[in-house]
């Protein structure tokens, strides 16, 4: 029987760029908070995370950062899906911060290959493609999940005029 530590879940948004920080409030209650688009794409990305089944997501400039300038002995990056979020109109890669291959339960670097080719084959129509590639990565690997249910919702055919992007039909 599971725990309830077992289900216990928490997602992290994690965005880079320029924020304002102040307070906000009375003397007898001062609250200090940030504000800007930074602060509201973090918060739409930790929203995110439930519906792509990724514990930690990060935005582009953040993914950059992390491939060029920390080992993957630390940590690993991988570009999960190109998605259009609800309410804006442009489309926003969506990259996932994983631990080292060598910690227990990790994903291996020829795992994460077989993502990287089923993606490019997700977004260039090829779905047959897709679903063979995603079998090389392991089930207990929840994120590979958004693309095979996005597949299975579209009777396993791109809609009409796709361009490779999922939109997100939920904040």
């Amino acid at each position: 029987m599971r725990g309830a530590a077992d289900a216990f879940r928490v997602g992290i948004g994690i965005a880079s760029g320029r924020a304002v920080a102040g307070k906000i409030g009375t003397v007898d209650q001062v609250k200090v908070t940030v504000f800007g688009p930074v602060v509201n794409l973090a918060s739409r990305l930790e929203t995110m995370t439930r519906q792509l089944r990724a514990a930690i997501l990060i935005d582009p400039p953040t993914a950059a950062v992390i491939q060029a300038s920390v080992s993957p002995a630390v940590a690993r990056v991988r570009r999960l899906a190109r998605v259009r979020p609800v309410g804006l109109s442009q489309p926003l890669d969506l990259f996932e911060l994983l631990p080292p291959a060598t910690e227990p339960g990790a994903l291996s670097d020829d795992h994460l290959a077989a993502y990287a080719a089923a993606l490019a084959a997700f977004e260039s129509r090829d779905w047959p493609r897709t679903l063979q590639l995603l079998h090389q990565v392991p089930p207990e690997d929840e994120a590979k999940d958004f693309l095979t249910l996005f597949i299975a919702r579209h009777n396993r055919v791109p809609p009409e005029g796709w361009d490779g992007v999922v939109p997100l039909e939920a904040k």
